[in-house]
């Protein structure tokens, strides 16, 4: 107790016997086992503000403002061709789950960007989620924030090579090497090169007065370009292996994650993103090859704020944490079913159906018509909703092909000549379409592709 009067250890052996006692806690004799339990002791109900999670939220694009004063084709080189210029922050986020993972940038604010070390970054918070849910609401302003985003462990995060940033400098002379709207490198004396990208400007007083602290920021960069990489279509519209952070791959597959967590705003989103992650559950990987790992999807969930803060605002719950929520049963899971155990005899007797309407419209086309004359290419009866269980079963037991990008084609095939001709086929299956879509219960759709 150094420098502490005798009537100042008095107070402390005071309080160490009073009715009520203060616990203290010598940190440095405590195990690395035993400051793991203290922290998630922390987190189970006395800090409603700390979490295991960070999130990565998504914004609007905004061409404008992501690189102002560029033409469509200079942007689209920027931030790649999977997206429209001026798509929506929850396209945003069907992209990032269809691609599997996050490509890093800028964060241009006001033409210049944030980001100090010359690399683009992914950035994440540690905010709560209601407070963020809650500022999200009031300003309503898409193009700096918006309440759609991906969430994962800071522990997986931190072992991907994710850091904290850094508020601020106690070196206030700052010279660069390299200064330019969307490259900023400072003096190694300064600041060491592979640590800048984690320095975020910071001075709360002053008149130029910057402070951004409230978001707890975190940050990623490319750490191995060997496998630091998500498969897309680059800004030239070209397929390649585009430097990011994988997230849905899996820890099977060397990937960094367990487990992730979905952010939509409203309860109808919640559908089709559960949709889209059954669809990669399934398939066990995107269009593209990129791996889906199956452990991961089950173990992750989905959020919508708007039932959060409802919650909260209500008294329903006081969960400001992913944690709480989840022990409050605010997230869902990703829909995976179990078929009715009849569910090979109604699609036998579905198809059967079907098939014997397909054979009757061949013969009726064939009577007035060339099934050898028209347009070359494919067609094929398709689904979307791939949380039905029969649909899962038709999967599962090879009736149905996919999904490709959430598009099931069911596999069925009657008697009929076997041709390119587009036009013969589209008959066949319009007139099988209603017929099993009625047997099986599912919306179904034709569709046609040019050869």
């Amino acid at each position: 107790m150094y420098g502490k009067s005798k009537a100042h250890l008095f107070e402390i052996d005071a309080l160490r016997t009073s009715a009520h006692p203060i616990h203290f806690v010598d940190f440095r004799a405590r195990s690395s086992e035993d400051m793991r339990k203290i922290h998630n002791h922390l987190l189970n109900g006395m800090r409603q503000d700390h979490t295991n999670w960070l999130i990565h939220f998504v914004r609007d694009r905004l061409p404008e403002q992501d690189f102002p004063g560029e033409t469509e084709e200079e942007y689209l080189h920027h931030v790649g061709a999977e997206l429209e210029p001026d798509a929506d922050a929850f396209c945003v986020l069907k992209t990032i789950i269809r691609l599997g993972g996050l490509y890093p940038g800028y964060s241009l604010r006001s033409g210049r960007t944030t980001i100090y070390g010359g690399e683009p970054v992914v950035c994440a918070t540690e905010m709560p989620l209601y407070s963020f849910a809650k500022y999200v609401n009031d300003t309503a302003n898409q193009g700096r924030v918006s309440a759609y985003g991906i969430a994962f462990l800071k522990s997986e995060f931190f072992e991907a090579g994710g850091r904290p940033v850094i508020y601020g400098l106690s070196n206030s002379n700052v010279t660069y090497k390299k200064n330019t709207a969307t490259c900023r490198i400072m003096a190694d004396s300064v600041l060491p090169l592979p640590e800048q990208f984690r320095y975020v400007s910071y001075n709360p007083s002053g008149e130029k007065w910057i402070d951004w602290s409230h978001e707890r920021e975190w940050r990623w960069k490319v750490q191995d370009s060997e496998t630091d990489f998500i498969w897309g279509l680059d800004g030239y519209g070209y397929y390649d292996g585009i430097p990011g952070l994988p997230l849905f791959t899996g820890k099977e597959n060397d990937g960094h994650f367990s487990k992730l967590a979905i952010i939509v705003w409203k309860k109808k989103e919640l559908k089709e993103v559960q949709e889209l992650m059954t669809g990669l559950y399934l398939a066990e990987s995107n269009n593209y090859g990129t791996p889906f790992s199956r452990s991961l999807i089950e173990n992750s969930s989905v959020i919508v704020l708007e039932d959060v803060v409802r919650a909260v605002e209500e008294g329903h719950s006081d969960s400001q944490t992913i944690e709480g929520l989840h022990a409050d049963r605010l997230s869902s899971p990703v829909i995976v079913t179990t078929a009715p155990e009849n569910a090979e005899e109604i699609i036998n007797s579905a198809f059967a159906k079907a098939v014997s309407v397909g054979e009757s419209a061949a013969v009726e086309y064939e009577k007035t018509h060339d099934i050898h004359v028209g347009s070359c290419g494919f067609v094929n009866l398709v689904t979307y909703d791939v949380t039905e269980p029969i649909v899962q079963y038709m999967l599962q037991s090879g009736k149905a092909a996919g999904p490709f990008d959430g598009t099931v084609h069911i596999r069925i095939r009657g008697n009929w000549a076997v041709t390119q001709c587009m036009d013969y086929e589209e008959h066949i299956y319009e007139a099988m379409k209603p017929v099993l879509s009625e047997e099986l219960q599912i919306p179904l759709y034709v569709q046609s592709r040019l050869d």
